[in-house]
Parts: structure tokens; sequence; C-alpha cells
């Protein structure tokens, strides 16, 4: 499979108007937004675009809020905070309330962002070009564009290894992808995920876990005073085992219903909308610089989809959605083969994330019922289509 750039940057994927391309090569994401914004009279493809700054613009908060407190952090799988930053020497304190803050605030600019797109009807035509080479995040808010700060340096940093950073091919100095009204539905779906996820950490507000670490750490110190250090273990390991006491000290605590809820309600939406999405990429008979093509187009990042690509991946995405919905079961090792855990009950009445109830089994015992349990037959079938790439297109299907 030949990729002249890969896709790792979906979580930031982009896509504007050629005019709106300058505008953020020129001004940047707020200005853009600005601009956008003020414009009298929006046609559809004006709101796409307006929905599509947005979106990037609220990922670009995070980056910015991030950097002014040094929030540098590795091996941290979770959209947003696993792009990667510049340290910042000259940082603001770190508060605990940062990441709920974070996560709270990008909740807004998603519903900001859909509330644009939801002015495009299914019916309107959409066209809009972007040079992806033109797109950047201003980490450092100093209003110019720095190494290292474009939209394809940071995707391909957050996920790709240094080898295969060193493998890809020569990179043009514009890519060009146009998007047409299929990819309203798309970028909307990825709303609604960004929206799922922000939800859940609000819902587990890891404020306090990371108070209690940040106390124990500084009272640790005092106890050591000046005295040097003579085992490596904490430069080795103690800033991942921080990290992990924050996330499970978070996720050891009851959950706000009413967020998980609502982050229920936004995955659901966000298999809804991919499957308009691939509804209306099937349909579709231009082959312009396509993002997601269908069996008769071309990709404008170069990559190619097997002919079963649409099928395989709509059918996990039917297990998914089953898995919501609590018509599949997820299979739990104590009651299997007749049964396993109702995904939609967790959503709806959260229970505290126990590691140990959870593994031996009184911790979900009021999720537990007898019935048919999703299988890896589908996710198996398209890991073997993709070749090894599972990530990187699913990630980009969303």
């Amino acid at each position: 499979m030949r990729v002249f750039l890969t896709v790792p940057f979906v979580f930031i994927a982009t896509f504007a108007l050629a005019d709106t391309s300058d505008l953020i090569k020129a001004q940047g994401l707020s200005g853009a937004e600005a601009a956008l914004s003020a414009e009298p009279d929006k046609t559809s493809s004006d709101q796409f675009a307006l929905g599509v700054v947005r979106f990037l613009r609220g990922i670009e908060k995070t980056l910015q809020i991030r950097w002014q407190h040094n929030m540098v952090l590795k091996d941290f799988d979770i959209p947003v905070l696993r792009l990667p930053i510049e340290p910042n020497p000259d940082a603001a304190p770190f508060a605990p309330a940062l990441i709920t803050t974070l996560f709270s605030d990008l909740r807004g600019d998603m519903d900001a962002s859909r509330a644009a797109l939801d002015q495009v009807d299914t019916g309107d035509d959409v066209a809009l070009t972007l040079n992806l080479m033109d797109l950047w995040f201003d980490v450092n808010m100093n209003q110019i564009r720095d190494p290292g700060e474009g939209v394809i340096e940071l995707g391909a940093n957050s996920i790709m290894t240094r080898r295969d950073r060193a493998n890809m091919d020569d990179i043009p100095e514009a890519i060009f992808v146009r998007f047409d009204t299929a990819d309203v539905a798309w970028l909307t779906a990825y709303t609604h995920m960004i929206s799922g996820i922000s939800e859940l950490v609000v819902a587990f507000d890891p404020t306090a876990a990371i108070t209690q670490v940040l106390e124990a750490n500084e009272k640790m110190m005092a106890l050591r005073g000046d005295i040097p250090m003579t085992n490596p273990y904490d430069g080795e390991f103690g800033g991942w085992v921080d990290q992990f006491a924050m996330v499970y000290g978070a996720l050891n605590q009851q959950p706000v219903a009413k967020n998980t809820r609502a982050a229920h309600g936004h995955f659901l939406e966000m298999v809804a909308y991919n499957k308009v999405f691939w509804h209306a990429v099937a349909t579709e008979t231009d082959n312009v610089n396509e993002w997601v093509p269908n069996k008769a187009q071309t990709a404008a990042l170069g990559f190619e989809l097997p002919a079963d690509t649409s099928e395989t991946w709509q059918a996990l995405l039917k297990d998914a959605e089953d898995l919501l919905n609590g018509d599949l079961l997820v299979s739990y090792w104590r009651i299997a083969p007749i049964g396993g855990i109702n995904l939609e009950k967790l959503f709806m009445d959260p229970p505290v994330v126990d590691i140990v109830t959870w593994v031996q089994g009184a911790g979900l015992l009021d999720y537990m019922e007898q019935g048919p349990t999703v299988t890896s037959v589908n996710f198996r079938r398209f890991s073997r289509m993709v070749a090894g790439d599972t990530l990187l297109f699913a990630l980009l299907f969303n």
C-alpha cells in the first residue's frame, strides 16, 4: 500500500475552501474563524468551512492550554492529549483542574463546529478544497507559524515511529484535498466522537486524583530534602507511575451519569453519521482529489483501498452500534459463552471502575446477562484488509 503521506493527523483532520486555506495560512485559525463568522449570507460551503475552522480551533486551544502549563504528556493515548508539544521554558503553574477544563472547553468547541455543520442540508452541494500544507496550530500563541506547528508535522509526530517518518515518501509543498457533501457527515461524526470522549473525561473528573498525586510527590520530595536520589527508578518510571495513579484514581470513583449518558448519545450519533457518510460516498461520480474514495475514485493522499472497504468497515460499525444499544454483549470470562456485559447499561448507570472487582466479577455483576456476544470476526477481517494499518485507517474512517 503506497501512501505518500500517512494520515495519523485525522484527529486533527482538516479541509476548507481555498480562500479559507489562505486565511489560515496568513491569519491562523483564530483569524480565519473571525473572518468566516463575520461573512454574511453564507453558502453551504461557507458553513462547512466555518465548521472545519471551529473544529480545528478547538484542537488548537487544547494545545495552547497544554503549552501554557507545560503539560508535556508521554504515552497518553487519548485524542488531543497524544499530540506532541514543545516544552515551555516559562510555563504557568500546572493546576489539577486543567484536564477537566480542557475537555469541558473542547466539548463546547465541538458543539460550535456542529452548529455550523448543521446549517448544511443533506441535498446541498458542497465543494471545499484545502491545501493541507497551509494548516497550522499557533501552539505557543505568538501569532507566527514556527517549525513543528504544521498539521502534517504534528500529526506525523503524534502517531508515527521515527522509522516510519524517515521512510515516508517525499511530501510535496502542496497537498490539495477536495471535500464535498459526504464529508460534512464525516466531520460531524468526528465532532461527536471527540464530544463523547470529552464527556467521559468530565464524568470521571480527574482533578482530585491529580491533586492527590501531586501533593504526595511534594511531601516525598520534602522528606528526601537535599539528599540525592540513589536509585534510577524515579527517573525511569516515575512519570509513568504518576500518570497511571492519576488515571486509576479518576476511574476508581463514582462517575457522573449525566455525562456518561451524554457520551453514549454522542457515540451513537458518531455511528449514525458515519453510515450517512459511507452511503453518500458510494453514490459519488466525480473523481477530484478525494478524501476517502469509493471504488471508482482515487484518494488525494495516495493510498489505495480494497474493493470491499465500505462493507467491511460498516460491518465493524454495526458491531459498535449493537454494543452501544445492548443488542450484543461484551464477552466476560466467568460467564462465557452464554453471555457478557451490557455496555449500554454501563453508560446509563455507570459504576466505579474498580480493576480488582471488575476482573473478579463482583463489580460488574449488575451488568451481566445472558445473550449473544460480539465476536472479533469483523475486526479481524478489517485488520487483514488494511494489511497492518488498522489504527491508521480506523482513524481515517472514523
